[in-house]
């Protein structure tokens, strides 16, 4: 068994989910191997939490990543494709079964699984982007793994199992855990557009206006190739006179452990597969509010489990917020029903046992 994560300088959802998958397989007699195109903090993880590592080497020009591939360098790019997938092939070729993850994953490892003549099974986390590219890779891969309905929206239905995330166990306990700080609001999410801080940035403007003490923890890095939005983030703070409410505390190792003690969790994102970090914070006993986009309303359970709001509107947002925040009864209702849905549904085991029953039906 062999995954193939094709972005070796992030450590995100993917990358935390296959940290518990992997292990697991490995207990039930699986071989795993991790394959990625390039060294990073991703190889570094998996290295250290005992897991196979192999690099395989991706040329520059097809690791150039966010809005940085455009014009020229996605020409180049193009251009290195079939040699890096006659590489790759010569790697995967050794493997029952390949395994890889979103759209940039389909694109470096389908073409050389194919090549390989080994089973490919192809993990969405959302339906956008690739639009375009979405129905290919289905045809491609043997097996498609979506992580919510949401996530499959535009794939052929008989060619996809949906086995949602799971939430790691430590989660459950993160609110035991002392606070380093009082903060009221936290949020866990990458530093790029797509996970709309700066509508929480504008949030928190309004907030102040009712709650002038409201403090709000953002962790998360800067992806490669939207270094700029955090600039324009800081900057935003700045023009709105909330630098000294908002604290961007960069990277951080499970971040529900740093988390405990707040009072309401967000998630203000514009596109969101599956929302791991709300699953965490439900798990945590803190309730969320998030956006209804992607498989957010399915994890919120249309709202019974926290807080909808409209993406994209910061007064919604502060409003949801200041809510929670005077109401603590209703804030401790939304906080209990999240937890028990996590409990039920979203737990390694569920995961394992869906991503298993995929590899044994193309086995045999």
């Amino acid at each position: 068994m062999v995954f193939f994560v094709a972005y070796p300088h992030v450590y995100g959802g993917v990358e935390r989910e296959l940290e518990l998958v992997a292990p697991a397989l490995q207990q039930r007699g699986w071989a795993v191997s991790v394959v990625l195109p390039g060294d990073g903090i991703a190889v570094e993880r998996f290295r250290s939490g005992g897991l196979d590592v192999d690099v395989v080497a991706a040329p520059p020009s097809l690791r150039v990543y966010g809005r940085a591939t455009r014009g020229s360098r996605a020409a180049a790019a193009a251009a290195a494709l079939p040699g890096y997938w006659s590489k790759l092939r010569r790697r995967l070729g050794r493997a029952e079964v390949v395994h890889t993850f979103e759209q940039r994953g389909a694109l470096l490892a389908a073409p050389s699984a194919r090549l390989a003549r080994v089973p490919l099974v192809w993990h969405v986390g959302a339906s956008d982007p690739g639009r375009l590219l979405n129905p290919m890779v289905a045809r491609l891969a043997s097996a498609v793994i979506a992580v919510s309905p949401s996530a499959a929206r535009g794939l052929p239905a008989s060619r996809v199992v949906i086995v949602p995330n799971a939430v790691h166990p430590h989660a459950f306990d993160a609110q035991t855990r002392p606070a380093s700080d009082a903060f009221d609001v936290a949020c866990a999410a990458r530093l790029t557009p797509e996970k709309g801080i700066d509508v929480l940035v504008r949030a928190t403007a309004i907030l102040r206006r009712d709650l002038p003490d409201t403090r709000v923890l953002v962790l998360g890095a800067a992806q490669e190739g939207h270094e700029e939005y955090e600039a324009d983030l800081v900057g935003l703070a700045a023009e709105l006179g909330v630098s000294d409410s908002l604290c961007f505390q960069g990277f951080v190792d499970e971040p529900f452990r740093y988390w405990a003690g707040a009072r309401v969790y967000v998630q203000p994102s514009r596109r969101e597969g599956f929302g791991l970090a709300i699953a965490e914070a439900m798990a945590s006993g803190l309730p969320v509010v998030a956006t209804a986009v992607g498989g957010v309303p399915e994890l919120l359970e249309g709202g019974k489990a926290g807080r909808l709001i409209p993406p994209n509107d910061p007064d919604a947002l502060a409003a949801a917020i200041s809510d929670l925040l005077r109401d603590p009864v209703e804030a401790a209702r939304l906080a209990k029903a999240g937890r028990a849905r996590v409990e039920a549904q979203y737990t390694v085991d569920r995961m394992v046992d869906g991503v298993e029953a995929v590899y044994r039906s193309l086995l045999a």
